[in-house]
């Protein structure tokens, strides 16, 4: 759900997984969403940004539809992070080739699916030092990718496409 509730999104079933991402197009986004008026944060304060992956058709936005608007780091990217225009909420980043949706932790209630691990740490700000709470990866894990490659099997190897209330091609 995003801050103000006019946009809820609904995940059935067990995740894919969880994870928080330190990469720098990651980084970057929640950077520039979280300059935007109202915005509720995106980054966490080492600069990782914390996922819940699940599979497309497992995902649907309840209400607010209309209010989803894309923004891409570059206007030719694959990858599209989606806001909610009423409140500036991040709520997803889609690989827009892929068959998972990336849903912003921070947008699950308080009962969000725990942290599984930290990926791509190799780009992660100087200076920070990483707890060993969890496994950290300087890319993708042979886990994480295990985890997507059969989630895509369970899928029957299809890639849904996410629709949007109005697509607007704005990069960041």
């Amino acid at each position: 759900m995003c801050r103000c509730g006019k946009v809820k999104l609904e995940a059935v079933g067990r995740p894919i997984l969880t994870a928080s991402c330190y990469c720098a197009s990651c980084q970057e986004a929640g950077s520039r969403f979280e300059k935007l008026a109202s915005a509720s944060p995106v980054l966490n304060p080492d600069g990782g940004t914390d996922y819940v992956l699940y599979r497309k058709d497992r995902v649907q936005c309840v209400t607010g539809q209309e209010y989803l608007e894309e923004h891409r780091l570059k206007p030719d990217s694959p990858t599209r992070r989606v806001i909610a225009t009423c409140c500036n909420s991040g709520m997803f980043l889609d690989f827009t080739k892929g068959h998972w949706l990336t849903m912003y932790r921070n947008r699950f209630p308080v009962s969000a699916p725990p942290l599984e691990m930290r990926v791509m740490t190799q780009d992660r700000r100087d200076g920070v030092e990483l707890a060993d709470d969890l496994p950290n990866y300087d890319g993708h894990s042979g886990k994480f990718m295990l985890r997507l490659i059969a989630a895509w099997i369970a899928m029957g190897l299809r890639r849904p496409e996410i629709t949007l209330g109005k697509t607007v091609r704005k990069s960041q």
